[in-house]
């Protein structure tokens, strides 16, 4: 944008408050629009602080106009969607780009009644600079009813709008049917159990576990399910180990863990060999998503599965030990034996590589 264009101060309501109250369509222009826009909507939500944002930057407008000159400033307000979100954001960078076409812009001062509002901040600054950033705080009255009565408005739209309904109502009846349901089935380990599933969640939104997931689930379908396999896999192993050594009387750690390894599933399988399989399963899936799209398939999958199969007998040399039963030569022999298997891979990763 060239220098000498005009400053343009941005109103934004990003979940579109006022196209859904007034029925209008966006980005609304000029001092006059923008000004009877305010009025027709704190006429019909006077609690309402977008109205108040608008507002505010019509003040802007008029200080910035007595700096630079009448025609240097303008003012237009833009909105989103109400569900905000990744679509509310495209509707607002339509909506600026439209005004761009129109103005000639240098710079940008951003209005907002709310974080929400703001953003969109760097949105509008992958368009046009952000000049500065006005956020509007609406001062409320300090006497006992006025809050009472502050606090009852902001209760009740947190129970009747829908984006904020499903933390507010949604989760808390989760929690109170788990609880329930629990009570009857486990009542010993109700407080753990929900204990370990709210920490499951947390764990999962906090390092972006489902939005991984659902990544696979698009570019790797085969791999998705084998992980889903393997997870299934190995809460049977756990499962049938767990039922083998809560039987188990004064036993210390190490041999528990031995148990729980060796204890059988079935005739012919242990709970190692489940391990195992279950850890082969998604290196099988990549394996198998590489050959469907016709990638090639990387000699370090083959050499990662081979590597564990080898170890499977390692892992059993080891629980035999642990639970006192085992030979310490066996034990030795399958470590040499799976250290070779290792050199070997590496070796001839290597050699692959360098040609």
């Amino acid at each position: 944008m060239s220098s000498k264009g005009k400053v343009l101060v941005l109103c934004v309501d990003r979940d579109n408050d006022v196209g859904a109250i007034l029925g209008i369509k966006t980005p609304i222009i000029g001092e006059d629009a923008v000004l009877r826009t305010a009025l027709d909507y704190i006429l019909r939500r006077p609690d309402d602080s977008d109205a108040n944002a608008m507002f505010a930057a019509i003040q802007t407008l008029r200080e910035m106009r007595k700096m630079r000159g009448r025609d240097s400033v303008e003012v237009a307000l833009i909105a989103g969607l109400e569900e905000e979100g990744v679509r509310a954001d495209i509707k607002i960078l339509k909506e600026l780009d439209e005004i761009l076409s129109k103005i000639d812009v240098s710079g940008v001062i951003l209005v907002s009644d709310g974080p929400t509002d703001e953003a969109v901040a760097p949105l509008i600054q992958s368009r046009v600079p952000i000049i500065s950033i006005r956020r509007v705080i609406v001062q409320q009255a300090r006497g006992v009813e006025e809050t009472f009565v502050l606090l009852l408005r902001y209760a009740r739209k947190l129970i009747e709008e829908e984006k904020y309904r499903k933390y507010t109502l949604g989760i808390p009846g989760v929690f109170a049917v788990i609880y329930i349901i629990l009570s009857y089935i486990v009542p010993n380990f109700v407080w753990p159990l929900i204990t370990l599933f709210f920490g499951t969640l947390l764990a999962i939104k906090g390092f972006n576990l489902d939005e991984k997931a659902r990544n696979i689930y698009r570019t790797r379908p085969v791999t998705f399910a084998s992980l889903v396999l393997a997870g299934v896999i190995f809460a049977i192993a756990f499962l049938q180990g767990y039922e083998t050594v809560k039987a188990l009387r004064a036993a210390t750690l190490p041999e528990i863990l031995g148990y729980l390894l060796l204890s059988p599933v079935g005739s012919q399988f242990i709970v190692a060999d489940l391990f195992a399989l279950g850890a082969t399963f998604p290196i099988l899936g990549r394996i198998l998503d590489d050959l469907i799209s016709g990638r090639e398939i990387r000699l370090f999958d083959t050499a990662v599965i081979g590597v564990i199969l080898i170890s499977r007998q390692v892992v059993v040399e080891t629980a035999k030990f642990l639970t006192g039963y085992g030979n310490v030569r066996n034990l030795l022999t399958w470590l040499f034996i799976t250290l070779g298997v290792i050199i070997l891979a590496v070796l001839t990763l290597s050699l692959s590589k360098e040609k």
